[in-house]
């Protein structure tokens, strides 16, 4: 079963994103959830998607399996992703970490682990070849 690590808030925060209109914030991770959400149910028991955001928990859209969200409660989502990532990847599983943080990318593949871009995550799901 192949982990995806996703970085959540840098999804929704990237291009026009304004930190003064907090629900603007709201929607935004609700429309990234839904998408993920229906885009992975199809495969569900091949794949495990854990996307993560800053911040204490919160209530955000429902998901299903195979799509799990975590918060960083005493940090920031790049923390949190690197420390699971560095788990699996010293215990000799595989991860792939989906971000468009350069540092954070660098720091997975230095590592050892994979990374993705979001368009390429989103392919890989629209396709079922997650």
């Amino acid at each position: 079963m192949r982990l995806y690590l996703v970085d959540g808030s840098n999804a929704v925060r990237r291009r026009d994103y304004d930190p003064r209109f907090p629900e603007m914030d709201e929607a935004r991770h609700e429309a990234f959830l839904e998408r993920v959400n229906a885009l992975a149910e199809p495969l569900e028991g091949s794949v495990r998607i854990e996307i993560f955001f800053d911040g204490p928990r919160r209530r955000v859209f429902p998901v299903s399996a195979p799509v799990r969200v975590r918060f960083a409660l005493d940090g920031d989502a790049d923390d949190a992703i690197l420390g699971s990532a560095r788990h699996r990847i010293r215990s000799g599983k595989g991860v792939v970490v989906v971000t468009e943080d350069g540092g954070l990318a660098r720091e997975i593949e230095s590592e050892g682990g994979k990374t993705l871009r979001f368009a390429a995550f989103f392919d890989r799901l629209r396709e079922r070849r997650a």
